[in-house]
């Protein structure tokens, strides 16, 4: 009985082998030679500047973490970093389509991208070199970037994006427990008010001579920030109380002792989304950053865009 040759099915192994390192080292070598992504730019108004100036994909990333995460964090969150700023802002640029300007920056302030952020020739390599790695990478719920929402430190739970703005909500964007959080530095405040300030800040109220009142009936959600409370009769939010006095965050009690009112703040941030904080624990704990991303963004999948020469702004490879 004669056998049947193996080498037709090696063959076919070895050329998936082959195909699986081009999709995976070609969008590489194309960042390198600065090609990738060559046609897709952000338009960003400065308003120290007051210009609005054009940044291709690489630099605008590289620009940009260093406004939103301490590039001392590990590899895999400041990748997971850069991945949630890409995806944000491609959406935004998307929305902004035929717009003098895709969103705002303070470079000065280093708000969302600077072109100086005081980094050694280590740290910008570093940067760089993340960014790189990650370049073509962005997050994806329905074919769509998501709004993949950061923040600081959690209340010890992420919340769903309907508590902070009620006009929407994504199933991705919903509670996350994040215990390590509760160790994070900075996870509690506390932040002291005189009458004339609180009067101030909410000055379309009338004020009774009963201070000690004025906040009242205060309701939580389950995730520990403030839904709702009573300001001298007047029922507000807990995030219009959190904007109002510049709190950290809305997860909050409030005290008033000798004349002054005490606001004590659990976490930094409005809590939506994914927490930096939480994320540089998950990959000190070695999560990489698409499991990070994973977790903060449930039901969302991990795109790889080809380079603009190779495939059209639409076209994309889903990442396993």
């Amino acid at each position: 009985m004669k056998l049947k040759s193996k080498w037709p099915v090696r063959r076919f192994f070895a050329f998936l082998g082959a195909l699986y390192l081009f999709c995976a080292v070609t969008p590489l070598l194309f960042a390198e030679s600065g090609t990738a992504k060559s046609e897709s730019v952000f338009r960003i108004y400065d308003t120290a500047t007051e210009t609005v100036r054009t940044v291709n994909d690489l630099d605008f990333l590289c620009g940009a973490l260093p406004c939103e995460m301490a590039v001392s964090a590990p590899d895999e969150a400041l990748k997971a970093q850069i991945i949630a700023i890409h995806t944000l802002y491609d959406r935004k640029r998307r929305e902004n389509t035929g717009k003098d300007f895709d969103f705002t920056c303070d470079s000065a302030e280093k708000s969302i991208y600077t072109v100086d952020a005081g980094l050694t020739d280590e740290e910008q390599n570093r940067v760089r070199a993340l960014c790189l790695s990650v370049l073509n990478k962005e997050i994806y719920f329905e074919n769509e970037p998501i709004d993949a929402c950061y923040f600081a430190i959690s209340a010890g739970c992420t919340q769903p994006f309907e508590n902070v703005w009620p006009e929407k909500s994504y199933p991705y964007l919903t509670a996350v427990a994040c215990p390590s959080d509760l160790l994070a530095q900075g996870f509690q405040s506390a932040t002291t008010f005189t009458e004339d300030e609180i009067r101030a800040a909410f000055s379309e109220i009338s004020f009774d001579d009963a201070p000690g009142k004025w906040f009242s009936d205060i309701q939580y959600f389950d995730t520990g920030y403030v839904e709702k409370l009573t300001v001298c009769g007047v029922e507000m939010t807990g995030v219009h109380v959190r904007e109002a006095l510049g709190l950290r965050s809305a997860s909050f009690t409030v005290t008033y002792e000798n004349g002054a009112f005490t606001f004590t703040t659990l976490g930094y941030g409005h809590g939506v989304g994914m927490s930096q904080a939480a994320a540089i624990t998950l990959a000190e704990g070695g999560m990489t950053a698409d499991e990070i991303l994973a977790r903060f963004y449930p039901g969302t999948d991990i795109k790889w865009e080809m380079p603009c020469r190779f495939a059209h702004r639409q076209g994309s490879f889903l990442m396993a």
